[in-house]
């Protein structure tokens, strides 16, 4: 019995969709990765296969040798090509070009069968969906810029024309380094609704330190823009609080 369980189980792994995420750039190109766990193929005309995004349009078709363009829904008609050379070890990943943010989030499924020589299919790759796959797309962001305002402490942190929103950490330096309560934070993210790209400024009040630092992070491509600024001796002043402010004064005072 126990034999026959561990079979089964090995059985359900074998036939489990592939889930993925992929991530890129709008204007790249990019492949959405999808391999056969079958024994390498003999001859193409065995193999069928078809991409689909959520909404069921299809992306690219290959049946029996052939790949078949008439099957291509108009979105991605001229974007999409695969990797013939390698299909023959399974390989049935395509190539999609000219990203845009219209594909962010799109959900694609690949389906596949595979024949034995007399076109007869095996049941361990009998149609079925083989790997769903979610696009993530980004747009970088390309500077940022952080000020300081030696009137009213605060130090401001600007980027601009990216996607997604960024995550924004702040960071003040003096003996030792430490990441700001985000309840000290003030952010503002805009969305601009034609090209959906974000503007993001942030605030903070400098209490303390010799050195603020703002870190930009873009989740999709993982990068993260880093801007500093080291304060001069009277900006490093004015940051402390009150009473310590007081304590300066009072020893320069003494002091002269």
């Amino acid at each position: 019995m126990f034999i026959v369980l561990v079979a089964y189980f090995l059985l359900l792994v074998a036939d489990a969709t592939v889930v993925l995420d992929v991530n890129t750039t709008v204007g790249e190109s990019t492949v959405l990765p999808c391999f056969l766990k079958t024994p390498t193929l003999t001859d193409l005309k065995n193999l069928r296969f078809y991409w689909q995004d959520e909404g069921k349009c299809v992306l690219y078709s290959f049946n029996e040798g052939k790949e078949m363009p008439e099957h291509v829904n108009e979105l991605y008609r001229d974007r999409i090509t695969a990797f013939q050379q390698d299909m023959i070890r399974g390989n049935i990943s395509v190539k999609v070009k000219n990203i845009t943010l219209k594909d962010n989030q799109k959900v694609f499924h690949i389906f596949a069968a595979v024949f034995d020589s007399e076109g007869i299919r095996r049941y361990i790759l009998e149609h079925r969906k083989i790997c769903q796959i979610t696009l993530h797309v980004a747009v970088p962001y390309k500077n940022v810029s952080l000020t300081v305002n030696k009137e009213t402490m605060t130090a401001v942190c600007t980027t601009q024309r990216g996607f997604p929103e960024p995550l924004v950490k702040w960071r003040l330096s003096d003996k030792s380094q430490h990441l700001l309560d985000l309840r000290d934070v003030h952010t503002t993210a805009v969305q601009d609704p034609k090209d959906q790209l974000y503007s993001f400024c942030s605030t903070i009040d400098i209490h303390g330190g010799r050195s603020v630092t703002c870190l930009i992070h873009n989740p999709t491509l993982n990068v993260t823009l880093i801007a500093t600024h080291v304060l001069n001796k009277g900006e490093a002043e004015r940051s402390l609080p009150g009473w310590a402010f007081g304590l300066v004064v009072a020893a320069a005072v003494l002091k002269a």
